[in-house]
């Protein structure tokens, strides 16, 4: 069997207000695409996502963004998912733990996925 290479990076651990991507823990929200991570100062919670946050992502315009939005599940703006929709980009929400492992799940699948995380 050959296994395959990738310059993607992963999520390789995730405990409650930090996320470790490739040996780096981040402690606010991250914006996760490809070979590319960004720590962004926004405190606030999942409902206060705005489309002008996430336009990072939008730019690469990938085929699902996954949102982690902490330890409790919380659900975006009601108008996010929509605008997400018109660019092409299906939103999937769920606690950050199970985001990481999703997001990890759809990389090794070779899927174009980015991740919106919150501690």
């Amino acid at each position: 069997m050959h296994l395959e290479k990738s310059d993607r990076l992963l999520i390789s651990g995730y405990t409650p207000g930090t996320i470790r991507v490739d040996n780096t823990d981040y402690e606010r929200m991250i914006l996760l695409i490809n070979s590319s991570v960004t720590e962004c100062a926004f405190d606030g919670s999942a409902s206060d996502l705005t489309i002008e946050l996430l336009q990072p992502l939008i730019a690469h315009k990938p085929d699902v963004m996954i949102l982690g939005s902490g330890e409790n599940h919380q659900f975006p703006p009601w108008q996010l998912p929509a605008e997400l929709n018109a660019h092409g980009i299906a939103l999937e929400t769920m606690t950050t733990s199970a985001a990481c492992r999703t997001y990890n799940v759809l990389v090794a699948e070779l899927r174009d996925v980015c991740a919106v995380l919150l501690p």
